[in-house]
């Protein structure tokens, strides 16, 4: 009558009334929740341990006992609760002074009202509206601040992201260079700033409870620009909840050794079960990216560096991190929330961030070294050279193998209308298209006509890359700089086949290819075209999905901008409207344009093209190709350090 998830919300959304709640029937519910009818679960090591050596596990048969769970092979063990347990749960307690009702929720709305500063127009939904871009309000030495009031989704909700950017989440200093600090990628600062933040996490449960249950959700997470502590929801209470949660991380008291040997239990059997428990096409993916794009020296590199850090590593980190006084605050507040209001909030985080500056200035650790942000890398595939990656599959259940051939565009891919040239921005879209109108195609051929495997598909990729450490230590002058880079994948899963065919397969369907982009009518190149541009322009339906995509332009592209002294041209060169842009020039492609960039890309002698092959059970790594350069990661390595970054004519990495 009322719905699973009616009565699983149980009063829990605030439209809710003594009229419209079933207590009757919650009521008859509880009553089943009982001590002679629940189960207990134990997730640890040291639960499992302890069943395997008892009596219950010994004289356990039939029912009970070691168990085998169906899909996946996981073992697990089944006992019965002690009865006597059971009963003791059963009885009333007496003496349960320790035991009460939850004090009030704090963060629970006070108001659900509409931003007074809203024209009367934008107090209703109207989602087919344009997003506005932020607002920059404040841009000065301890950061910048970007505001939008939301006039499109009519709800009493906000977004908020901190990003704390800083060079000493990945990096280490490497040397001082005429009043620069010259940082490189640092695997153990990188897996130090993880843990922070699972620590951090694990840390914040019980204090973050109510606050969930009143409809604010966090996260913090950890990137090369830095450390992002994003906050969402119900806006009245928004931003004392994440002031709240900025103090606490600022502050070293939430790093515990429980929740530090819980947090580092989880990230090295996560990392130690990576090969043997990831699909075959996962495996591919992941070697193709260290290769493109990885930083580290690959899994077993990082879980050796997890396993040495301690907790005094954490605390120490913890400290370098506030040490960093060039460091600077990327706010921003999206949603229900005013300007005052978001201003008030900047001026709040940059105390608290500058109040633990203070602190660790105290202590006479402070870094006051001019350092610039690394952000993402990506190499760029030697043109007509076509690498191929060769792996076996580690994980024993796993029968199939996996092919991802990847077509890496050289022409740097679309930015912005100020910050691109329009052979990058007919580039771009122009790849874009191609990769929809070969996707049904692809898939028609390779999974129904051959049935070469059960996944079957192709994708355009975005990515892009940023000048590195190493640039900046021959080029002290230099600003921060980002390439977007464009890429064609298409990639196979299966197990009927050997993956050396699968890839045979792939370029003849390639080669062959071509003649059905000149047959295509210019309709059905039309049809397409207009699908793509109405996707890329769909509207936005959710305010954090509109706050994120803001976020992720402000990311990247503030350094850069702003690394001019002209604010206004920096604001105005934001590329916002990048996905209309697009839109408006793959509406514009003619065949001939199509053709020449399939050319190109695909089949010219200069294409780049890097082939990813991880064998299964079924189909075994090939004598033959063992002991080739990419079969091993000391070749793969190897073969990387060769290759230079993307966009740019820095040294290898």
């Amino acid at each position: 009558k009322f719905g699973t998830y009616r009565g699983l919300t149980a009063g829990f959304h605030l439209h809710e009334g003594a009229e419209t709640l079933p207590m009757e029937q919650l009521y008859s519910f509880c009553k089943h929740i009982v001590p002679s009818n629940c189960f207990v679960e134990r997730c640890s090591k040291n639960a499992w341990e302890e069943i395997e050596g008892s009596d219950s596990n010994s004289s356990s048969s039939g029912y009970f006992g070691l168990q085998t769970e169906k899909w996946y092979g996981v073992e697990f063990f089944l006992t019965p609760i002690d009865e006597k347990m059971t009963a003791l749960w059963a009885e009333p307690n007496q003496n349960a002074s320790h035991l009460s009702l939850p004090n009030p929720n704090q963060y629970i709305p006070r108001s659900l009202e509409l931003c007074e500063d809203l024209p009367d127009e934008a107090k209703s939904p109207r989602i087919e509206k344009a997003i506005d871009p932020p607002v920059l309000l404040e841009n000065g030495p301890e950061g910048r601040l970007w505001w939008r009031l939301d006039d499109r989704y009519a709800l009493p909700k906000s977004s908020l992201t901190v990003l704390i950017r800083t060079t000493k989440a990945e990096h280490k200093l490497v040397r001082l260079d005429g009043g620069a600090a010259i940082y490189d990628f640092d695997s153990k600062s990188s897996q130090l700033s993880n843990l922070l933040t699972l620590v951090f996490q694990e840390a914040t449960a019980q204090y973050t409870y109510d606050a969930h249950l009143a409809g604010l959700g966090f996260t913090l997470s950890k990137s090369s620009s830095g450390f992002s502590l994003t906050v969402s929801g119900y806006s009245d209470r928004l931003s004392t909840y994440a002031q709240e949660l900025l103090i606490k991380f600022c502050s070293s008291d939430f790093i515990k050794k429980n929740h530090f040997t819980s947090s580092k239990d989880r990230t090295v059997r996560s990392l130690r079960s990576f090969h043997e428990s990831k699909r075959a096409d996962s495996i591919a993916m992941y070697y193709r990216d260290l290769l493109l794009s990885g930083k580290n020296q690959g899994v077993e590199n990082s879980l050796a560096t997890v396993e040495q850090i301690s907790l005094d590593d954490i605390i120490s980190h913890h400290h370098d991190v506030f040490s960093d006084c060039d460091s600077k605050l990327e706010v921003l507040y999206t949603g229900n929330v005013s300007q005052d209001h978001a201003v008030t909030m900047f001026d709040a985080a940059k105390n608290i961030v500058r109040a633990k500056r203070r602190n660790v200035e105290a202590n006479g650790s402070s870094d006051a070294n001019r350092s610039l942000v690394p952000g993402p890398l990506e190499r760029r595939l030697p043109p007509g050279e076509d690498i191929e990656i060769h792996f076996q599959s580690r994980n024993v259940k796993e029968e199939n193998g996996a092919v991802i051939v990847t077509f890496q565009s050289q022409v740097d891919g679309f930015k912005g209308k100020a910050l691109s040239t329009e052979d990058s921005l007919k580039r771009s879209a122009a790849i874009r298209l191609i990769s929809r109108i070969v996707k049904e195609p692809f898939f028609n051929e390779l999974r129904t006509k051959q049935q070469l495997g059960y996944i079957v598909s192709s994708f355009y990729e975005s990515g892009y890359t940023t000048r590195q450490a190493a640039y900046f230590a021959s080029n002290p002058a230099a600003v921060p700089h980002s390439t977007s880079i464009d890429s064609l994948s298409m990639y196979v899963l299966s197990k009927k086949v050997k993956p050396t065919d699968i890839a045979n397969r792939i370029d003849e369907f390639l080669v062959g290819f071509r003649d059905r982009l000149v047959d295509q009518s210019e309709e059905d190149l039309d049809k397409h075209a207009s699908a793509l541009a109405r996707l890329l322009t769909k509207p936005t339906r959710k305010l954090n999905s509109e706050a994120s995509s803001h976020m992720s332009k402000i990311r990247r592209f503030s350094p850069e901008l702003f690394s001019s002294e002209n604010e206004n041209n920096a604001v105005n060169s934001m590329p916002w409207d990048s996905a209309q842009i697009l839109a408006r020039a793959v509406r514009g492609l003619k065949k001939e344009d199509i053709i020449s960039v399939w050319d190109s890309l695909v089949v010219n002698s200069e294409s780049a093209k890097i082939t990813s092959l991880v064998y299964g059970a079924k189909y075994p790594l090939e004598p033959g190709l063992q002991g080739k350069p990419l079969t091993t990661m000391e070749g793969l390595l190897k073969k990387r350090s060769t290759l230079k970054p993307y966009g740019s004519c820095e040294t290898s990495q």
